[in-house]
């Protein structure tokens, strides 16, 4: 793999019913890299949830996480308590990245144990993405810093991996009004929810 584009969020914040527009827009912006690069990858900057919100607090942070996946995200920077990433096992395929823990590059049908994402700076072979936000990106020794975004930004990346990983551009998207949302992660939030207030009858909130 000579070149790796990649997007990204954060900051959803428990935003469920803002992810089908999300998604819409995520697609938009697959389409303007080039097809021979292969599928960008497809990340998260954490934040995805707040105890403030009730779908958040019945699920324990997994809702929007749930969704994530079904929208084709690759890995996410996730603060959840170990019951609670137990139970999304098996469930998801999403690689959930906190200070334990790693995720290497798996984009069918592509594996690159070389890249490896990361909550912290880690040492990798070909380069190392950190999903703890920062004010810029930049790469600096192999490893690739990326800007923070708000909700309804995505962050766009270029790299080229041939002789070492160089920066070719990067920038901030702010998806516009309007956007249809996508019909199938609507139906996917309906779900979430719907499970939500199942838990929280179960505890008898």
């Amino acid at each position: 793999m000579e070149k790796l584009n990649l997007l990204y969020t954060g900051n959803i914040r428990g935003d469920l019913h803002g992810l089908p527009r999300l998604y819409t827009c995520l697609q938009q912006l697959r389409q303007q890299f080039p097809a021979e690069d292969g599928s960008p990858l497809l990340l998260d900057l954490g934040e995805t949830c707040a105890p403030d919100i009730w779908h958040c607090a019945a699920t324990g942070g997994r809702s929007v996480l749930i969704v994530l996946d079904g929208m084709g995200y690759h890995a996410a920077h996730v603060a959840l308590e170990e019951s609670e990433r137990h139970k999304l096992h098996g469930v998801t395929t999403l690689g959930l990245v906190d200070d334990r823990r790693n995720w290497r590059y798996h984009v069918p049908p592509v594996r690159d144990d070389g890249i490896v994402v990361s909550a912290q700076p880690t040492p990798a072979l070909r380069l190392n993405i950190v999903l703890t936000p920062a004010d810029a990106t930049q790469i600096s020794d192999g490893t690739l810093y990326l800007q923070a975004v708000e909700k309804g930004q995505i962050g766009r990346v270029q790299l080229d991996l041939s002789a070492g990983p160089r920066l070719l551009s990067a920038e901030i998207v702010r998806c516009p009004p309007g956007l249809r949302p996508d019909v199938t992660i609507a139906a996917a939030v309906d779900f979430v929810e719907e499970e939500a207030r199942y838990a929280q009858r179960q505890r008898g909130d």
